[in-house]
């Protein structure tokens, strides 16, 4: 083969997100042009560690729940939630792009977890075949492979897409969805989970993404409220490198739990 991937394994050691004190170790198959999510592992740190902050700072236990991770990319959160919730809990992971699903299984295994279960598949609002845009993965420049798009036109590889529902999941704790503007076909699609199992949900809202599709923010905002969730975006009052100058991820809570005490001080 003339075309071959540029590649790189590294292992890393950094503190333990639940036990600070602890260090542990990480493996990866990485793409090192990728200059997203991949960068922050070369630099020994967890993407997104917001997300786990709350987690452990709020003290939600995980353990022996299901997690699901729409936008699995190269599996880093995946990992992650897969030690929060042990051995008995497991990972549900969504990743459309088709090279980037074998970067997340190998990275899945060279960690030795068996507790993930990773679908080459878009999630959305409908059961079919959709495509999802393939980057340039031989490029030497810089690369975002996590910004890539499902279902628009200038998308050039089929994938098969599902409703969430369809996998009629349970003991759901947490949602996590990063995809790129399809925020709103990935709701829709869950309903049902979501009202069964009233999980904790981490979205990105990045309107820029969204405008792709019709969508904006508060297309977003709202259908979460009519699920019944209050929500805040992390980091609020923060500087950061993006088009809006904001933070792109909230956190919603069913608003069931929102008046327990603990969350008080998040959405006071």
């Amino acid at each position: 083969m003339k075309n071959k991937f540029n590649l790189e394994i590294i292992s890393n050691r950094r503190p333990d997100i639940k036990n600070p004190q602890e260090t542990v170790t990480r493996t990866y198959c990485l793409f090192p042009k990728d200059n997203a999510v991949t960068s922050s592992l070369y630099s020994a740190e967890v993407y997104e560690p917001h997300i786990f902050q709350f987690i452990i700072e709020n003290k939600i236990d995980i353990t022996s729940t299901t997690v699901i991770d729409i936008g699995g990319n190269n599996g880093q959160l995946a990992i992650e939630f897969a030690h929060l919730v042990g051995d008995e809990g497991r990972v549900i992971t969504f990743e459309p792009q088709r090279i980037i699903f074998q970067q997340l299984c190998g990275n899945v295994f060279i960690n030795g977890l068996d507790n993930v279960w990773a679908f080459n598949i878009a999630i959305g609002d409908e059961n079919g075949v959709t495509n999802i845009e393939k980057p340039d993965y031989f490029s030497k420049g810089p690369l975002n492979l996590g910004n890539v798009h499902v279902g628009l036109e200038t998308s050039s590889e089929p994938v098969i897409i599902n409703t969430l529902d369809s996998f009629n999941l349970e003991n759901v704790s947490i949602i996590k969805i990063d995809v790129q503007g399809f925020e709103k076909k990935v709701l829709l699609g869950a309903l049902e989970t979501i009202k069964k199992n009233k999980p904790i949900i981490f979205i990105e809202i990045e309107n820029s993404q969204l405008e792709l599709y019709g969508d904006n923010e508060n297309s977003i905002l709202e259908i979460l409220i009519k699920y019944g969730y209050s929500f805040t975006r992390f980091n609020e009052g923060r500087p950061y490198h993006t088009e809006s100058g904001f933070c792109l991820d909230f956190v919603a809570i069913p608003n069931d739990f929102v008046n327990i005490k603990k969350w008080k001080t998040i959405f006071d």
